[in-house]
């Protein structure tokens, strides 16, 4: 209970009211769906609202594991064992949208691949924090690329695109974070940026690494969605009008019109164009401030975690809402292709909001491991620090 109750209040402040702030916009998004669908305005509501219960409980029960726990082999073993079960029994379902990715579990349904995200900050986050920067080489990296490849590989299988790219790009963001040199820092920013100009020069290359036809054409249709209005380009035309309809200060909450079945599941991935059609640029704006104020609040705990593993945790976690917050608000406003990426803590869902609780969890877990650490540092002395002490203070100033 001691554990509980000591948790850091910024973090569990913000993470707090953003969810909050997600749950009156989901069910201002979703209740002429949800009418219509299903007979009740506020059944999407309702959900969240177990969702955010479960997972505010889920963060809390993280932040009080064994460091024992989290570190042991056998237990990431193990998770990776039903990850990969969960995996393979998403290919077996029936497929939403061309896709493969949702279990049904009645109450939600479990996208796995949302798992793959936490494991692969957490497995690289022990790996790196076990070797220290300077015995490094090229060879170490093997290890966490090759889990990530793995993963990649199988979430390729249904085909998820957009969660695919996460799990890359914050493999590859944490490994920078953790020592990588400069000329490979500069080697993916060359690969990426080549990756992101052939998406106007020729997208059809990607068809050669196993992408389907309506996935490619959210490739070619993001830079002029009207070059194909009634098609590809549809949603994004109609999220560019729910913004224009609301300009600065909005229509007002629940008056929006590209709810009432213009812009499809306005709730999930699109829920910031209803945010900018109700409540306008302002509240967008402020919502943002909130949202990448979290992140830079993580990394800043990160910063100060004398604990390597705590350190890294937190890296990843911020590099996560970070790629899944960019991603989901470029396809937005048209630089980023449309993947169906939501929008930690406020798109409808709950597999995604678990995932980002959990990863709130590994943040409050790593802050008061450093506090604990902290605590049972001996104060120095007239006579000097003590013997173990210096040695840690010389080996935190080698990293």
């Amino acid at each position: 209970m001691k554990h509980l109750l000591n948790v850091d209040p910024l973090i569990m402040g913000l993470y707090s009211v953003l969810s909050i702030f997600g749950l009156v916009m989901i069910y201002s998004a979703s209740s002429y769906y949800a009418l219509a669908n299903q007979g009740n305005s506020e059944a999407f509501m309702v959900k969240q609202f177990v969702f955010i219960i479960i997972g505010i409980l889920m963060a809390l029960g993280i932040s009080v594991l064994p460091e024992k726990f989290l570190k042991n082999q056998k237990v990431m073993m193990g998770v990776a064992g039903v990850i990969f079960i969960l995996l393979v029994i998403v290919l077996f379902t029936t497929g939403v949208n061309g896709a493969k990715s949702w279990i049904n579990l009645k109450l939600f349904s479990l996208q796995p691949s949302e798992l793959v995200k936490l494991f692969v900050i957490w497995t690289s986050a022990y790996i790196y924090s076990k070797n220290e920067r300077s015995k490094r080489d090229w060879r170490f990296y093997l290890i966490p690329a090759g889990i990530t490849a793995f993963f990649i590989g199988m979430v390729m299988l249904q085909p998820d695109l957009g969660t695919s790219i996460i799990i890359a790009g914050v493999a590859v963001l944490l490994g920078l974070m953790t020592g990588v040199s400069n000329r490979a820092l500069a080697i993916w920013g060359v690969v990426f940026a080549g990756l992101y100009s052939l998406t106007y020069l020729d997208a059809s290359i990607f068809e050669k690494f196993g992408l389907k036809a309506y996935q490619l054409s959210r490739f070619t249709s993001f830079h002029n969605p009207w070059s194909d209005p009634t098609g590809a380009g549809y949603q994004s035309i109609q999220g560019y009008l729910g913004l224009s309809r609301g300009s600065w200060i909005g229509t007002g909450l629940s008056n929006s019109v590209q709810k009432t079945g213009f812009l499809p599941e306005a709730h999930t991935d699109f829920i910031l164009a209803i945010v900018g059609e109700e409540l306008g640029f302002i509240t967008i704006f402020i919502l943002l401030l909130a949202i990448f104020g979290l992140i830079i609040a993580i990394i800043h705990k990160g910063n100060k975690c004398r604990n390597l593993f705590g350190k890294y945790l937190c890296y990843g976690v911020a590099i996560l809402f970070l790629i899944q917050s960019g991603i989901n608000i470029g396809a937005l406003v048209g630089v980023a292709p449309l993947t169906g990426v939501p929008l930690p803590l406020i798109s409808y869902g709950g597999s995604s909001f678990f995932a980002s609780s959990a990863g709130i969890g590994l943040v409050l877990w790593a802050i008061r491991r450093d506090k604990e650490s902290r605590e049972q540092t001996p104060p120095p002395t007239r006579e000097g620090l003590p013997e173990e002490e210096e040695e840690k203070i010389i080996e935190l100033k080698a990293m």
